[in-house]
């Protein structure tokens, strides 16, 4: 029995499709291969390009979405002891969703190369050399693209990877962690054009030029830029370390509030100009509550220090329930409140709750959820005019962006990362504050329940940080 040709090829477009994945999951935390990002997506572009339907097209492109999802989302599974097997239903729905874009990534390659090649002979030569920069601006595309929406995530952005590599992502001043993105499979897409045809090594040559030229500017501007941090205010950054059962234990509430106030009159022990409690740093309406509320005003009395504390606001005017950061005097006085913005769906609010919430009433995580806010008043700590965020919004450029102003001190996160234990993500979620301070040019300060707490500077330098899952008090 004749064996079909196109068997062989086809695969070889898998094995190469799932070498590729696996390639650029490795790039990430906690693996931190970054190195092999420049080459990671060279298989799965020649695979693209081998492939002669759009059929066989879009399926390598969702099976490598597949298999590299698969493996760099795996800190979803992190969540199973609070969901059960609805983390792994999730995690599964999460791939399938995410790899979706990289099939349209796919397709729309297929297509494009389908017309150009519908193209006469003539106007073909004038445009083959380069043709290879449709591989990068449709991936930057697509991850821009799936930044969007209340379902929006930057997990798996190529950019990210980088972090590391300081002198070339200073580009991302100007550029965004988007063209850092571009200018990694860039490269990919180069080196799999010369594999293709190897009379195309000028091509090669140009991008690799453009890479130094990054480069060099990102050595020059580091080179240049200063640590001079007089007028910055001096932080102490509290990360109590309270696992996250413990902190939705309301038998625990008041435990967890005073580690948290002992681990404050330790900081004023170091006469600090603002001490900075985490992301819902207890499980309570802190203002409201008879109790920790006249604790609080007497602990704030006691350091004489300005206090800046992450906790759940109810508006009884409005009856909504945000999730709130709230900046108070040293005297005890409301400077501002900020409420979060972009909420994490299935974590802070139930979508289609309607439909879903018979489902999921079991788990107990959604009986009540938290209401989504409008920034538009500054928020100030001390005197100081400061970008807030919580949690994930950190990981959203354009919103980042959004609330900082040429006046602005530091960009301000309280996240609470002890949903992931010690799984990747809260190393990922500091590397976009990496990103978030280069972009706007201003210092990044992060305070995590269990970490990691950081200080960074406009040029993603990190000058301090915590240990992950430690009790720590962050003096800078």
């Amino acid at each position: 029995m004749k064996r079909n040709p196109n068997f062989k090829l086809q695969t070889s477009n898998i094995v190469l499709t799932l070498i590729s994945g696996i390639l650029l999951s490795l790039v990430f935390p906690k693996f931190n291969l970054w190195p092999l990002a420049w080459v990671a997506l060279v298989p799965f572009f020649m695979a693209l390009k081998n492939a002669k339907t759009w059929q066989s097209s879009a399926l390598a492109g969702f099976l490598f979405g597949t298999v590299f999802f698969g493996i760099h989302l795996f800190w979803v599974i992190s969540l199973f002891r609070f969901g059960g097997w609805w983390i792994v239903t999730g995690w599964v729905g999460l791939i399938i969703f995410q790899a979706l874009f990289l099939a349209v990534f796919a397709l729309s390659y297929y297509y494009l190369i389908s017309n150009f090649k519908s193209l006469p002979a003539g106007r073909q030569g004038l445009i083959s050399n380069f043709q290879f920069l449709i591989f990068p601006l449709l991936w930057t595309f697509i991850e821009w693209l799936r930044l969007q929406g209340p379902f929006g995530i930057s997990a798996g952005a190529v950019g990210y990877s980088q972090a590391a590599f300081l002198p070339l992502i200073q580009i991302a001043s100007f550029s965004s962690v988007y063209g850092v993105s571009f200018l990694v499979v860039l490269m990919n897409a180069a080196v799999a054009e010369v594999i293709a045809d190897q009379k195309k090594w000028r091509i090669l040559l140009g991008v690799l030029l453009l890479f130094l030229i990054a480069i060099s500017y990102g050595v020059s501007v580091i080179s240049h830029s200063s640590l001079v941090i007089s007028h910055f205010p001096k932080l102490a950054l509290i990360q109590p370390n309270i696992d996250q059962k413990d902190k939705m234990d309301y038998a625990q509430v008041f435990p967890v509030y005073e580690i948290q106030a002992k681990l404050t009159r330790q900081a004023a022990a170091e006469n600090p100009d603002v001490i900075i409690w985490p992301e819902t740093a207890v499980f309570a309406y802190l203002l409201r509550d008879p109790i920790l509320w006249p604790r609080f005003q007497a602990l704030i009395n006691e350091t004489k220090t300005c206090l800046v504390v992450g906790t759940p606001y109810h508006d009884s005017l409005r009856n909504k329930i945000y999730n709130s950061i709230v900046s108070f005097s040293n005297s005890g006085e409301i400077l501002a409140r900020f409420d979060k913005e972009h909420l994490v769906p299935f974590g802070e609010y139930l979508p289609f709750k309607p439909l879903l919430f018979p489902l999921l009433k079991g788990t107990g995580y959604f009986d009540q959820n938290y209401d989504p806010a409008r920034f538009s008043e500054p928020f100030f700590v001390r005197d100081l005019k400061v970008a807030p965020a919580i949690c994930f919004e950190s990981t959203f450029p354009a919103l980042i962006a959004s609330r900082v102003g040429p006046d602005t001190a530091f960009i301000l996160t309280l996240t609470n990362d002890a949903w992931f234990g010690a799984s990747a993500a809260p190393y990922f979620h500091l590397n976009n504050g990496v990103f978030r301070a280069i972009e706007n040019r201003k210092y990044f300060v992060q305070v995590g329940n269990t970490g990691i707490s950081a200080v960074i500077d406009p040029y993603g330098r990190i000058l301090k940080r915590s240990q992950l899952n430690k009790r720590e008090i962050v003096i800078f």
